[in-house]
């Protein structure tokens, strides 16, 4: 109030003074049009405050009360774009969001950001798939690991719920990306041993997997060099979690079946075109199972009663002469699902 009052005082003694237009532009170093416009507003009406100042051009809405209702109860720990869109989905309420944000007194929260050198979206669908893992208490008191997939170029993702972040369980979300999408270029992960092969180490599934459709597996040496992953997390823990307590998802299974929606909804909204299209290869036509692309396979010495030993137990092949064997080589194909298939001079046999 003060401010404008010292504001009418200026204008009072151009008048009184006798300034030109130009003169008082350049005293109070304001556009000469508005020192014409706020003086004639003076001389017709006493003072240089618009006519509408203090005056709501919109409506107010009746449904403010209900809204701020359901925000505080219903949907209390949505963040507040989540919130926007449920209300809209569910309640058929639109409402711009810094419009509830201002209702809900919730303030922005800013972080300042670090330095660093932004490396630029791939081109193409399919040219980097980054995988992580998330772990939080997504549906009680017991820790789980939300496996996930995003496409670089798009934001396309694919996720599923396990217990741990292991070697199957990447695996198995892979896989399920194949069939939906096709075979990637490559994946993009953190420095864990299921991900990337040792020097002197025996390949695992998941690096053999990646073996046996040619996809490169790139080293991230930082959690900020797979950010995007990594933001991705946050916004589905932010967005799951309250999802779950609203929908009442108890467990890992209802939680994975919740997902198959929740995945589609969310590439949907949250997905975008890439720039050169795709690069995704077709699984092979000899790909009818994930044991088909998800196996390793070892050397192991056969003894002279046709046994073997592989991680710690021993295993009998059927005899094939009276005599010992002759070659003492023989290869192992261990598949995911715990199948075990033997190769001793060009025959195979099925253990289990």
């Amino acid at each position: 109030y003060s401010m404008e009052k010292n504001e009418l005082k200026k204008y009072k003694n151009i008048l009184k003074q006798g300034l030109s237009i130009r003169e008082a532009s350049r005293i109070l170093k304001i556009a000469p049009t508005t020192i014409y416009r706020r003086l004639k507003k003076l001389r017709e009406t006493g003072d240089i405050v618009h006519g509408n100042t203090g005056k709501q051009n919109r409506k107010p809405r009746t449904d403010k009360q209900k809204i701020i209702e359901l925000a505080q109860t219903k949907y209390k720990d949505f963040s507040i774009s989540h919130m926007c869109e449920m209300l809209k989905i569910r309640e058929n309420i639109e409402i711009n969001k810094e419009t509830l944000r201002l209702w809900l007194n919730r303030p922005r929260k800013y972080r300042k950001p670090k330095q660093r050198q932004r490396r630029e979206c791939s081109s193409h669908f399919g040219d980097l798939l980054q995988i992580d893992g998330s772990f939080d208490y997504w549906f009680g008191n017991q820790k789980s690991c939300l496996m996930h997939i995003v496409d670089d170029a798009t934001n396309i993702a694919e996720l599923h719920f396990d217990k741990q972040e292991t070697i199957v369980s990447a695996c198995e979300c892979a896989y399920r990306w194949f069939l939906k999408y096709g075979v990637p270029k490559a994946f993009y992960a953190d420095g864990r041993n299921m991900y990337h092969l040792n020097p002197d180490c025996e390949h695992n599934f998941f690096t053999a997997m990646c073996e046996h459709l040619s996809i490169r597996v790139i080293l991230a040496r930082s959690p900020q060099a797979k950010g995007r992953v990594e933001r991705w997390n946050g916004i589905h823990q932010k967005r799951l979690i309250p999802l779950f307590h609203l929908d009442g998802v108890k467990n890992m299974q209802d939680a994975n079946k919740y997902l198959e929606n929740y995945v589609v909804e969310h590439n949907r909204h949250f997905s975008k075109s890439p720039l050169l299209g795709n690069v995704h290869k077709p699984l092979p036509d000899y790909v009818k199972s994930i044991d088909d692309v998800c196996f390793i396979v070892v050397e192991r010495t056969l003894n002279n009663d046709w046994t073997f030993s592989y991680n710690g137990k021993i295993y009998q092949i059927p005899r094939q002469s009276d005599y010992p064997p002759a070659r003492k080589k023989i290869s192992l194909k261990i598949t995911i699902s715990g199948k075990l298939f033997v190769s001793y001079r060009d025959k195979s046999f099925s253990l289990f």
